[in-house]
């Protein structure tokens, strides 16, 4: 009887031993997949940040920028919110240009929802804009620039000509169709283009398309 019931309790502990190390097995499962799950979502986030992309070394090469003094700009900025198809951000690290970003959307509906959900907290104090208000938003001067399908953001460290980076920027690919248009001097208010409605009234719009005709006219 005695070796019953030795036999019972040595066959109880050799169950509970196994159940043990089971569910030991499964928590080591679920918490690789949890880790696995991790890694994959960081990589997609950072995947369009990771490289400086052949438009920017040919927009450098443009406007004479020594390379080497380009980086990758890695933070997430606003627009980033609305999951655009491209995504290049670098910084040039120079008065003249600080920055260049620029963000691709799938069709022009979510390219212009997004610059307007933009305007609603734009810049570093997040002020409420609306097309056409002259406000002061940054010490630093900057430019945006809206197409159809994407969004450009130029930032400079000191006073700088509108034109000459539209014309930059055409001459590399960009094509002359903007829809809207908001600069800034460094301290200055806010300047403003709707292409749509305001080309042929804009004199800025009219100095560009002016230097645009002369340099078809030397290609020719």
């Amino acid at each position: 009887m005695k070796n019953t019931w030795f036999f019972f309790i040595i066959v109880l502990c050799s169950a509970c031993s196994n159940k043990e190390e089971k569910a030991l097995k499964l928590d080591d499962l679920v918490s690789g997949s949890k880790e696995k799950k991790i890694k994959i979502d960081t990589n997609q986030v950072h995947s369009n940040t990771k490289s400086i992309s052949y438009f920017v070394h040919l927009f450098a090469d443009s406007l004479g920028v020594d390379h080497s003094i380009i980086t990758v700009d890695s933070t997430f900025s606003f627009p980033e919110r609305f999951h655009p198809i491209k995504t290049d951000k670098v910084n040039f690290n120079q008065l003249d240009l600080l920055a260049y970003k620029h963000w691709k959307w799938t069709d022009s509906i979510k390219a212009n929802q997004v610059f307007f959900n933009w305007l609603d907290q734009f810049g570093e104090r997040k002020i409420g804009l609306i097309v056409g208000d002259e406000v002061s938003i940054s010490k630093k001067g900057f430019l945006v620039l809206v197409q159809d399908k994407s969004m450009v953001y130029l930032e400079f460290g000191r006073t700088f000509k509108p034109e000459f980076y539209l014309h930059k920027l055409t001459n590399c690919g960009f094509g002359k169709h903007w829809r809207y248009i908001l600069f800034q001097q460094p301290l200055k208010k806010t300047n403003w283009i709707d292409c749509i409605s305001d080309t042929l009234k804009c004199p800025l719009y009219a100095i560009y398309l002016k230097e645009l005709k002369s340099t078809q006219k030397l290609k020719k």
